[in-house]
């Protein structure tokens, strides 16, 4: 039996225009009915998760969990933290620094729900907004960082060979200490070593009293593996990588494009 779910966003429950398309919406309240919990389980910051949480009715519920930043933040949907563990700010500062010094583009989130962000492209700088209420360019003066919670940090370039060159030839110190992941084919994820999607499952799963035997993760793509391979079960989306398809229970017939969600949960529902 799956009691507990936890599911990325972008390319696998969101439709292209960031909305949840109404087969998922069903098929997650047909879940819920059954006493399941659904939780959204993302790179993004909870603070900016409104239009997802209002189109699931979940908006400000108590019983209702968000788990993003890739792990480094579990959160009630009351505005409640239930755990965190962000980059180390020092190590935060340093990131930025190589960022900037490197011509990459980059995006620091804060505890606080504030993401700052420096030589991003045009169509990343147009979308942030959509999923984040405050954004800020970043200063001049980097300082400001260290007396900040840093849940993550991210790289975005639209090119993923690149971005694996990218890591490979960064200094092995300044990546000592990181969890190193890669997602939406543009963007290096970068938390605190032990911090990804799999390790907030279990740490929510934990917190429910909930066994791992009894949880599902859906997802796509590489920031996703861990939790893909920690949960019971796991299903991905038919457009996902066949490398992340290869470590799957379950792959979908169908695309986040045509819900594929849906078809999960209703395998989900299935298992007994």
């Amino acid at each position: 039996m799956i009691r507990l779910v936890a599911c990325d966003l972008d390319e696998t429950l969101l439709d292209d225009e960031k909305n949840i398309p109404l087969r998922n919406r069903e098929a997650i309240a047909a879940f819920e009915a059954q006493g399941g919990i659904f939780v959204p389980c993302t790179g993004r910051i909870y603070t900016g998760l409104d239009r997802t949480l209002k189109q699931l009715g979940a908006d400000g519920k108590a019983g209702h969990y968000v788990i993003s930043t890739n792990g480094a933040l579990i959160t009630e949907n009351t505005g409640r933290i239930c755990a965190s563990q962000g980059v180390d700010p020092q190590k935060a500062l340093e990131l930025t620094r190589y960022a900037r010094e490197n011509g990459m583009g980059i995006e620091l989130f804060t505890g606080e729900g504030i993401i700052y962000y420096e030589n991003i492209d045009a169509l990343e700088e147009e979308q942030l907004p959509m999923f984040n209420k405050e954004i800020r360019r970043m200063p001049q003066d980097l300082r400001f960082i260290t007396s900040c919670i840093v849940p993550k940090v991210l790289y975005e370039r639209r090119d993923l060979p690149f971005l694996r060159q990218f890591v490979e030839a960064m200094p092995a110190g300044l990546k000592e200490g990181l969890e190193i992941s890669y997602s939406s084919d543009r963007y290096i994820e970068l938390n605190h070593i032990g911090v990804h999607k799999g390790s907030g499952l279990r740490q929510l799963a934990d917190m429910l009293s909930i066994p791992m035997s009894e949880t599902m993760a859906i997802g796509d793509n590489y920031n996703d593996l861990e939790m893909l391979k920690a949960a019971g079960y796991s299903a991905a989306m038919a457009n996902a990588p066949a490398d992340i398809q290869a470590v799957c229970t379950y792959v979908c017939r169908h695309t986040y494009q045509e819900c594929g969600v849906a078809e999960a949960l209703a395998v989900a529902m299935q298992l007994r």
